[in-house]
């Protein structure tokens, strides 16, 4: 029924959660912070999450003073740490190499890909920054797989919006209906997929109970459950 599968990427087909713990713990290292004070980089960790999830939110919405991904993560550091406006500067440049340049699948991503990949096309749709995720497909050999890859920052739509979806449709010159969305976010996900009106199947990676309004397609709690749907 499907000639392509289009798929979100972070905490989709790449673990975000651990590619950012991974990218901090290497970063702090770096700096000698925290090192064996497990108590005081728990506190961090807690604070700079809270403090970064604020910031990402003020730069997607516009409604901040961030002009690029750098001054988020600044910011982030700077409310997390009492340090010198120049060690959050610093901290900013270590964290963002190491991230661009961290792949962590999930768990039965690349053997998904490879077996699908002879009898679809393949698509990306990321609300992310395109630096970012494009680095983080090179690295992890997965950019080869993709016929198109759409980046909300590269383009200026951001899922939900139909618009993105329809970007993606373009590249690979095909109708709504001949495409399968594959995503772990109902309200990006579920709700972009429906506004373009392509069939979902959500990645329910933490086993979450849903609210009878989302009614995706298909629900899968591993990936490779996937290959039993396409």
């Amino acid at each position: 029924m499907y000639k392509a599968v289009i798929f979100d990427l972070d905490n989709t087909l790449l673990n975000y959660s651990l590619c950012e713990l991974d990218s901090m713990k290497k970063t702090l290292r770096d700096h000698n912070l925290f090192v064996d004070e497990e108590r005081k980089w728990d506190e961090f960790w807690q604070s700079f999450l809270k403090h970064n999830s604020k910031h990402w939110l003020d730069f997607v919405n516009k409604s901040g003073m961030h002009h690029s991904i750098q001054d988020v993560l600044h910011r982030s550091f700077r409310d997390a740490l009492n340090m010198n406006p120049s060690d959050h500067e610093t901290l900013t440049a270590t964290y963002w190499d190491y991230f661009c340049n961290t792949c962590i699948y999930e768990e039965g991503a690349q053997e998904v890909l490879q077996s699908i990949k002879p009898r679809y096309k393949l698509g990306i749709i990321s609300n992310g920054i395109g630096m970012a995720q494009r680095k983080r497909l090179a690295v992890g050999d997965l950019h080869h797989f993709f016929e198109s890859i759409v980046v909300s920052d590269e383009v200026g739509i951001r899922k939900p919006e139909k618009k993105i979806f329809d970007i993606a449709l373009d590249e690979l010159q095909l109708s709504s209906h001949e495409v399968l969305f594959v995503g772990d976010s109902l309200t990006d996900d579920y709700q972009g997929a429906r506004n373009a009106g392509i069939d979902f199947c959500y990645y329910n990676r933490n086993g979450h109970s849903i609210s009878i309004e989302y009614q995706p397609k298909y629900i899968v709690r591993e990936l490779k459950e996937l290959l039993g749907v396409v």
